[in-house]
């Protein structure tokens, strides 16, 4: 076992991979696709469709065929953004190649979805999409995200074998001693319920028209928002630091022996991960329901993984405690 201060990085070769295979891939597919139309598409063809799905903006058939490369473009540019603020952190690298991937995949199939309900017509006017074709996009996007974590790969677990630094904020624990400490995070309820009203707000703003696709497209954004606003809950016991948040698929946890150190941090709404939410940045993996403290812990490998939770001073005392415990000072 070793205790080791140096952030396990992924190779830019898996890392590339993981970000640009699978929209490489579709934009290929893609414009495959769109090559085989010309003859069965308008000139010019609708780029954008406004409420219940009529097109409002139009584009030369020539220029559209070349869009689905914005697919890996975008891909390449957040992977490497990431990349560079996060030293190739690998468990910041999973996340952001998922992201990078996904996303990139959906931007590269997204134009061939727009083009094939205006095959075979004559005026582009006359085009009209419904709001359920964006769904296998969406669907696709997200299991192109999936597929590129096995290629980042894993972070290899360090376990730690000295006890955290005297500077480290303690709690005095008897040997036999048991102790469990659980907290929790979240944006007032009002604050929360008005973020997650903003989506259907901005597209009556936009729109300035109520019709069936409006109330779908504002309800999902609303979902989506109040889902990334979930609260955050937190135990701090002998197996180590457990995180349940719905986003990040449930429960989430730090061996205990896998725990350098433990500190309270203050975050603010302006912060190194760029905002609350689930996130990566130069501090490591931030699971940041609001501004405010959280709890920072260090692994053996040198990571660092920061949540939101009021009492992070105790959780943070209580933490470094039950890790001292079976360990050599060094």
């Amino acid at each position: 076992m070793t205790d080791s201060t140096a952030v396990q990085k992924v190779s830019l070769v898996r890392g590339l991979a993981g970000a640009l295979l699978a929209p490489v891939v579709a934009t290929t597919a893609a414009v495959a696709v769109l090559a085989g139309w010309p003859d069965d598409l308008p000139d010019p063809v609708a780029v954008h469709f406004g409420p219940g799905g009529v097109a409002d903006g139009f584009a030369g058939h020539g220029s559209v065929l070349w869009w689905p490369l914005m697919g890996p473009a975008f891909a390449l540019v957040l992977a490497g953004v990431v990349a560079a603020f996060t030293r190739r952190d690998v468990r910041a690298g999973r996340i952001a190649a998922a992201v990078a991937s996904g996303t990139g995949t959906a931007l590269a199939v997204l134009p061939a979805v727009l083009l094939a309900p205006q095959r075979g017509l004559a005026d582009a006017a006359n085009a009209t999409i419904a709001l359920w074709w964006l769904v296998p996009v969406a669907l696709l996007g997200i299991a192109a995200g999936c597929a590129a974590l096995p290629m980042v790969g894993r972070a290899v677990a360090v376990p730690v074998t000295a006890v955290p630094p005297a500077d480290a904020p303690r709690l005095e624990l008897a040997d036999t001693e048991s102790v469990v400490w659980t907290g929790s995070a979240a944006l007032p309820r009002w604050a929360a319920a008005a973020l997650a009203l903003l989506p259907i707000v901005l597209a009556l703003v936009v729109s300035r028209t109520v019709g069936p696709e409006l109330l779908v497209t504002g309800f999902v954004g609303a979902l989506l928002l109040g889902v990334t606003l979930a609260p955050v809950h937190v135990v701090v016991d002998g197996r180590g630091l457990e995180t349940r948040y719905v986003l990040t698929g449930g429960r989430r946890r730090i061996p205990l022996d896998e725990i350098a150190r433990a500190d309270a941090v203050k975050i603010g709404l302006i912060n190194r991960y760029g905002g609350i939410g689930y996130r990566v940045g130069p501090d490591g993996v931030g699971l940041l329901v609001r501004p405010g403290e959280a709890l920072r812990v260090t692994r053996g490998d040198g990571s660092k993984f920061t949540v939101t939770v009021d009492g992070a001073d105790q959780a943070a005392a209580v933490l470094n405690s039950l890790a001292a415990r079976g360990r050599v000072a060094r």
